[in-house]
């Protein structure tokens, strides 16, 4: 196995502590292997303004970097998992997945609160996923959907500039930034909001022919992770979604048994289609979950 390589990611305060955290993970295992580390803006980096449904979705923080891939610019990339379409280029394979942090949102509130509920009437609520946006609605209807877009340093304080009553944040890159909330309060939604497919994972792509690449990210691969997102996946490519569609999807093992929730919701949050069910790897969950809430409705949501 060669001991250089060239690894590619964005430039976010995140994006960048996730490269941080690989290269520390592989360098435990191989300490002669020499990283460069090279910085990719992307589409999604370089338009803040509009929404990611009017850009492109979220593909658009993953095609310049697959581009770099493609030309053997780099010879891996890290991604978030929940920012990496359903389907790759032919060519390109995720060559690994590291253990999971965590896949749940939370909700950050200048106002002690113990739960959603909580929250006064009409409040303001910054996000821009629909599929939050969805859940959110179905759970509160009251609620006033405020749509936000940047690092989560930037979220954090548009909770004062744009005098909103809360922000909802994945809290896997809280936890990853050790994130000051000096001041504000951190509020579990996880039996609010089901996650984005792969929430909470990081994705490490590769060129499928590359053999040197391939077997220095086996090195840190969490096989539980690979299985519980594989099934999620599988969900969100067979409903034909993407990343910001109203799409939720968490799988994960419990002893050998595999559990999987998936979801469809309406952006309005009138209409919730959501389904569990048990089995173990292998046994399709992702897709037979799709099937059974596309033979409910949940297709014309997401049209």
């Amino acid at each position: 196995m060669k001991n250089k390589f060239t690894m590619g990611t964005r430039r976010s305060q995140l994006a960048l502590c996730q490269t941080n955290l690989v290269v520390a993970a592989l360098q435990a295992q191989f300490p002669d292997v020499e990283i460069t580390v090279k910085e990719i803006v992307t589409q999604g980096d370089r338009n803040l303004k509009d929404s990611l449904q009017k850009i492109g979705g979220k593909g658009v923080f993953v095609k310049e970097i697959e581009h770099d891939l493609q030309t053997n610019e780099i010879d891996f990339a890290v991604h978030s998992l929940k920012d990496v379409m359903p389907v790759l280029p032919d060519d390109l394979t995720i060559g690994s997945i590291p253990k999971r942090n965590s896949p749940f949102d939370c909700l950050i509130t200048p106002k002690p609160v113990a739960s959603l509920a909580d929250l006064p009437k009409g409040a303001r609520i910054g996000t821009n996923s629909l599929r939050r946006q969805g859940q959110l609605l179905h759970a509160r209807p009251d609620i006033a959907i405020i749509p936000i877009r940047g690092n989560v340093g930037t979220r954090i304080n548009k909770i004062e500039s744009e005098h909103l009553d809360g922000v909802v944040l994945a809290e896997a890159g809280l936890n990853r930034l050790n994130f000051d909330l000096t001041g504000l309060y951190r509020i579990s939604l996880k039996d609010v909001i089901l996650p984005a497919t792969g929430q909470g994972a990081i994705a490490i792509e590769c060129r499928k022919n590359d053999a040197d690449t391939l077997a220095l990210l086996h090195s840190i691969e969490d096989a539980a992770t690979r299985t519980s997102v594989v099934v999620e996946r599988d969900f969100l490519r067979e409903l034909g979604g993407s990343c910001t569609y109203p799409i939720g999807a968490y799988a994960y093992l419990e002893a050998d048994t595999l559990h999987f929730h998936g979801l469809v919701a309406s952006t309005d949050g009138q209409h919730l289609f959501t389904k569990h069910q048990t089995g173990v790897a292998g046994d399709q969950l992702g897709r037979k979950t799709a099937q059974a809430l596309i033979a409910e409705g949940a297709l014309k949501f997401i049209e």
